[in-house]
């Protein structure tokens, strides 16, 4: 009956089997002998089988003894039995002992009701003080008072019963199973909790009871910090919700929903123990692009090529024109080559020339101290030469000044070509865009009217006549813009 109700698929496979011999074709078999296998390596490795309490262990003989193995055991001594009336007697002195030193007494102190009643030889002889003289002495009295037996609540000592404070240990909180898995640093922090027994009403009692079940068992806190199963998932799914949900979807720019995801993926490598470092690597990674893309394209320039790009949709351009502007930017673009190249060239015999003038100074001053010993020549062969010096020099600043008129080139005319070559590659952007827009409508419009001329029946030649007619008005309206 098993064999009759397989499903059809294993019907197909039929014929990989040889007759007369059993093969594993059959995935139900399969997957059946697999988890039977898988079932008995588990029974087998939690059995126990190599635990030294199982293994064969011969007998030794000991050659070696303790000192004190083989001492005689001392008979133990016992403590006198206490009779049954003793017993008794200490527990009814007990009893007196906790109810006389627990009652509450009056309050008898200085300057009470209850005072001026005990002592009223006290309370006379001060009223006396004001108008008459008293004749018991101050000092007699208060001896009187000393010697008198005054059941005061100071004389008596109180005890009350007071349930000692439970030491317990402080879990510190553990936010992930990764760092549940690594041994807690530092020392083990305590602290004390009050018994529920010291509650005085029964109330208080089960809250404190409720308290410690929550504080110091933590049964509550279990569910939520389960790292294991789909209690993860739901945990990662319920809080990518919530943190969405706080997000105004308003402006589709913001990156506040990447800010949330990448926090729930953090979250999700912390809480994998197996796969967290492959996955903190990958998350890394896509963060480093993510800030490489945002670097090179700011929003402020997104925002401008998104409106120029929703602009181009509606603009006419057509293919003649993204070639001419192709051209001409490639032009531009070699224009700039070799004139940053030229530029580079002057700059270089410019630092060649600054050089000689910088040796032709240094001659100049080790002419001027020899002038010092020219003292011997005339007063015009000295003119003469500071006349000839003079006409050097100036032909030496017309060349130069000649040389960089012709051959240098000033730094803002380099800044106007650069934006003119920057905004030229603007404009072939758009161009390009606007061309894969043509194209991509151009496609739809001819799927368009394939489908037509099908749906309508036509023959082949008439089919032929209807797409030339189509080409030629398309070029004759193409014609007709360029003009």
């Amino acid at each position: 009956m098993a064999k009759d109700q397989e499903p059809d698929f294993y019907l197909k496979w039929k014929h990989c089997e040889t007759y007369g011999v059993k093969t594993l074709c059959n995935l139900r078999e399969l997957l059946t002998r697999l988890h039977k296998d898988h079932r008995d390596d588990i029974y087998v490795y939690t059995s126990g089988h190599l635990n030294p309490d199982k293994l064969y262990r011969p007998s030794k003989t000991v050659t070696e003894h303790w000192h004190n193995a083989n001492r005689p055991r001392e008979p133990r001594i016992f403590p006198p039995p206490v009779s049954r009336d003793k017993q008794t007697a200490e527990m009814r002195d007990a009893w007196a002992y906790f109810t006389i030193n627990t009652a509450l007494r009056p309050d008898d102190s200085h300057n009470t009701r209850l005072f001026r009643y005990l002592n009223p030889r006290m309370v006379t002889s001060h009223v006396s003080k004001e108008g008459v003289t008293s004749k018991i002495p101050q000092e007699e009295e208060e001896e009187e008072v000393r010697e008198r037996r005054v059941l005061s609540r100071e004389r008596h000592r109180k005890e009350e019963l007071r349930l000692p404070e439970m030491k317990v240990l402080r879990y510190p909180e553990v936010p992930s199973s990764r760092q549940c898995a690594r041994a807690a640093s530092g020392r083990d922090v305590y602290r004390y909790v009050s018994s529920y027994l010291a509650g005085i009403t029964k109330a208080d009692r089960y809250n404190k009871f409720l308290s410690f079940q929550k504080e110091v068992l933590a049964k509550e806190g279990i569910p939520k910090s389960d790292f294991t199963g789909s209690k993860v998932a739901e945990n990662h799914e319920k809080k990518l919700k919530e943190e969405l949900q706080k997000i105004c979807t308003c402006n589709p720019q913001q990156f506040n929903r990447l800010q949330v995801f990448g926090e729930v993926f953090e979250d999700v490598c912390n809480s994998s123990m197996i796969f967290g470092d492959l996955l903190k690597e990958v998350k890394d990674e896509y963060e480093l692009y993510m800030a490489a893309l945002l670097d090179s394209q700011p929003t402020a320039q997104y925002k401008r090529l998104l409106a120029e790009v929703k602009g181009l949709e509606k603009s006419p351009v057509h293919s003649t024109d993204i070639d001419q502007a192709k051209e001409r930017l490639r032009k531009l673009e070699q224009a700039a080559l070799e004139a940053l190249a030229q530029n580079d060239k002057l700059r270089n015999e410019l630092e060649a020339e600054r050089l000689l003038l910088q040796s032709a100074k240094e001659n100049s001053e080790a002419s001027a101290r020899n002038i010092n010993n020219e003292d011997q020549l005339t007063l015009i062969e000295k003119v003469e030469k500071r006349r000839c010096e003079i006409l050097e020099k100036w032909d030496e600043m017309n060349a130069l000044e000649k040389h960089i008129k012709e051959t240098l080139v000033h730094s803002k005319v380099m800044d106007i070509t650069e934006n003119g070559i920057k905004s030229v590659e603007n404009e072939a952007l758009k161009l390009e865009t606007t061309n894969k827009i043509l194209r991509k409508k151009i496609k739809v419009i001819e799927n368009q009217v394939k489908q037509l001329i099908k749906k309508s029946k036509i023959g082949d030649t008439e089919r032929q006549v209807l797409w030339d007619l189509i080409k030629e008005y398309a070029e004759l309206q193409d014609v007709e813009d360029d003009s």
